[in-house]
């Protein structure tokens, strides 16, 4: 019977009422990544949910899946979506956008906007000013600046189009006003001048002279990227434009090499399928698990401090194991195609509770221990 445990109590508690934790681990952006997203249609969404749930079930969506892909060149990652592209610097505290680049403009920022920051949680903000230089159809000068704010608003629910649900989703807001100058590029001088933070205020000011940007993006537990993501565009209280794009988990869910979303995807999926609390023994007798010709037994060493998993199958697989805690970070990891036993040690680790994947192929086990 396939096995698969619930985490702590205390855990699903601070989910309720906080959302994930966006975090660097899970939600940074990786090279070689590609997604897919469809354009859903505002009318049958709404932004600010109700009762907690954003509902995708009555939603329309285009036919034509547009594809997102994400590289890195030396020290800068780079989106590519059609003949758009937007420049990242990323490091373990923050993302920011120091570039973009389409078929009419062209700007690199020397104040860059925090775009993503690591840890971010509900009630967490960041917030600046924002200035580049670059070039409009390759003969205006043009400037962009302007100040932004990201927030996680609002945690909830998300019902997908199938009708499954997606938990502990976080909401990030981005409010931006920007400004742009325009000048012919001949009209220059060689030395272009330097914007402060000073300068941003005083061209901002009137009203007349700034977009207003909202940013809202859809952050689900066990998925690296948004899930949803939508945009609104005003100038002079004028609705320019409004557009909301669906990324579909179940293809998030092929990235490559993505252990610490898999891993929580596994944690979600044990506490969906088993409330009842149990855990692997502290006096060192082990639980069996198994399904699908995959069969294996846990065991926990208190005495050499070690976990292990011995399993038998039917066929060749390659198995997997990663010892993390209850919020995904994966502490140890370890795999192998050909042998009957995997131990891990968690000698090192500090007193508490602890959870151990095991995966099999396309199948995915969860225990939970204790380090005492």
């Amino acid at each position: 019977m396939k096995m698969i445990l619930s985490t702590i109590i205390l855990f699903a508690v601070c989910l309720s009422i906080s959302g994930q934790q966006i975090s660097q681990s899970n939600n940074r952006y990786r090279g070689n990544d590609m997604l897919e997203k469809k354009q859903v249609t505002l009318k049958d969404f709404d932004l600010n949910s109700k009762n907690g749930v954003w509902s995708l079930e009555d939603a329309e969506f285009s036919k034509a899946t547009c594809k997102v892909e994400y590289t890195i060149e030396t020290d800068t990652l780079m989106a590519v979506e059609r003949s758009n592209r937007t420049y990242y610097r990323q490091d373990r505290n923050a993302v920011t956008i120091i570039g973009s680049e389409n078929v009419q403009e062209l700007v690199s920022y020397d104040i860059p906007e925090t775009w993503l920051r690591f840890p971010m949680q509900r009630g967490d903000s960041v917030c600046g000013y924002f200035n580049g230089t670059g070039s409009y159809c390759e003969k205006l000068f043009m400037r962009r600046f302007g100040t932004y704010k990201t927030k996680a608003d609002a945690t909830g629910k998300m019902v997908l189009p199938g009708g499954d649900t997606l938990r502990n989703v976080t909401r990030l807001h981005t409010e931006r006003y920007v400004g742009t100058v325009l000048a012919p590029i001949d009209t220059m001088e060689c030395k272009i001048p330097a914007f402060t933070t000073d300068s941003i205020i005083k061209h901002l000011a009137p009203d007349t002279a700034k977009v207003h940007e909202n940013i809202y993006r859809w952050y689900a537990e066990g998925y690296r990227y948004p899930v949803l993501e939508a945009k609104t565009v005003t100038y002079c209280g004028k609705r320019l434009t409004e557009e909301m794009y669906y990324y579909p988990p179940e293809v998030q869910e092929q990235l490559v090499l993505d252990e610490e979303n898999k891993a929580v995807r596994a944690r979600l999926a044990s506490e969906e399928g088993n409330g009842d609390g149990s855990s692997l023994a502290d006096d060192g007798w082990g639980r069996n698990g198994g399904h699908g010709g995959f069969n294996y037994h846990v065991s926990q060493n208190e005495s050499n401090e070690t976990v292990t998993v011995s399993y038998s199958s039917e066929k060749p697989v390659k198995v997997t194991t990663m010892l993390a805690n209850s919020q995904g970070y994966v502490y140890r990891r370890a795999e192998q195609t050909d042998g009957s036993a995997i131990t891990l040690s968690y000698s090192t680790l500090r007193h508490g509770q602890y959870i151990l994947y095991v995966s099999a192929g396309n199948e995915q086990f969860a225990e939970k221990f204790s380090v005492k």
